[in-house]
């Protein structure tokens, strides 16, 4: 069985295709050295899925990957709203999750940073007119940094990453 398939798929090697854009390499030091300079060491995040497809969370992964390598560059995911320094939001702000952002929101450090991640937390997608959606991210949390895209890829997360650590 295995030499029916042996021409068929052969091993990919590193030298077939680069895996990573340059733009993502040469990101990878710029955005090390801002979270040192902003975050004296290290970036924790806390992320909210509001009601999402998942599609963000997926790309966000991907960015903790052994290809992408964010933890590398100091960047953490944190379980405990009070210790994050940024508080990420992907999916569309449901009625049922109001109160949870809300309290999760309170209990960021100061100064409040949100990202808000996709485009379902700004436009609510094709769910706009439904009764269930509170109220719109941009309104929700007034000065937070969105990141457009239906999912945004890994190497847009990565641009917008270093957008807003400089912008902070």
């Amino acid at each position: 069985m295995f030499s029916f398939f042996k021409d068929e798929f052969r091993p990919a090697t590193s030298m077939d295709k680069l895996l990573i854009s340059k733009e993502a390499e040469h990101l990878r030091p710029l955005i090390k050295d801002l979270i040192r300079e902003k975050f004296s060491d290290s970036l924790k995040i806390y992320i909210v899925d509001s009601g999402s497809c998942n599609g963000c969370e997926l790309e966000l992964q991907m960015l903790f990957s052994p290809l992408y390598k964010l933890s590398s560059f100091g960047v953490e995911v944190t379980y405990e709203s009070t210790q994050a320094d940024v508080l990420f939001v992907t999916g569309l702000i449901t009625e049922n999750m109001y109160d949870e952002l809300k309290r999760v929101y309170e209990n960021l450090k100061e100064p409040k940073w949100v990202i808000l991640i996709g485009d379902c937390p700004v436009s609510s997608a094709p769910f706009e007119n439904n009764f269930t959606l509170w109220n719109k991210g941009k309104e929700f949390f007034s000065t937070a940094f969105h990141i457009s895209s239906c999912p945004p890829e890994p190497l847009r997360l990565l641009q917008a990453l270093h957008e807003f650590l400089k912008k902070i």
